[in-house]
């Protein structure tokens, strides 16, 4: 009698653990964006990045797309930044994106467009793409404007920190482009030019230092 309860205890168990496993794996593959939420809330941006990226694959809606980005950057993964903004950045629905994250954050001078190609300089900066790291900075800014927060800006940011006098000497030559843009055509805001003035500096410095 007794061994008979233990196996109907035991049976009962694995019955129990079969269902909870089997309603994870719906609730996995079934609500990839819920997931997504959950592992994002513990900081588990690994996690994130796949679930986000299984969501996409369903709808291929370009919202989750840019989530798979976001969630890279949290990570800190290069590799999966380059792969998921390179997406990003050339899929039809990103304008519309850039317009919708612009528009939460209403008065703030965030740029999302700006924000994503400046990761994207950066990710292929880390990965030893210097050259393309400062195309893209470049093709993010133009010669007319130098808005707070573009592309040139966080890969100077980036630059600096690593006291790289050759990346720094190639982002000067492109940065007196658009200073000379400057002197024929002055920009609207007159904190752009002291934002380039400010980053010229920076560059002029980490050449010099690293020269010494």
């Amino acid at each position: 009698m007794e061994k008979l309860v233990v196996k109907t205890a035991v049976k009962t168990v694995l019955i129990i653990l079969g269902i909870v496993i089997a309603v994870f794996a719906i609730f996995n593959f079934a609500f990839p964006q819920h997931m997504a939420t959950a592992t994002e809330s513990i900081g588990n941006y690994e996690l994130a990045v796949k679930y986000a990226s299984l969501r996409y694959y369903y709808t291929k809606d370009c919202s989750d797309l840019a989530r798979c980005f976001d969630d890279s950057v949290l990570l800190g993964k290069d590799e999966y930044v380059l792969q998921y903004g390179e997406q990003l950045i050339n899929n039809r629905g990103y304008a519309e994106v850039c317009k919708s994250k612009n528009s939460q954050q209403t008065g703030s001078g965030y740029d999302y467009d700006h924000w994503v190609k400046g990761k994207l300089a950066v990710a292929y900066y880390n990965t030893d793409e210097k050259d393309k790291a400062i195309e893209m900075a470049a093709a993010d800014n133009g010669n007319k404007r130098f808005t707070y927060g573009n592309a040139l800006m966080s890969l100077a940011a980036r630059v600096r920190a690593e006291k790289d006098a050759e990346t720094a000497g190639k982002l000067l030559d492109v940065l007196e482009l658009i200073r000379e843009e400057f002197e024929k055509n002055p920009p609207t805001d007159t904190k752009e030019r002291d934002y380039l003035t400010t980053v010229i500096a920076a560059m002029h410095t980490v050449s010099l230092t690293a020269n010494n």
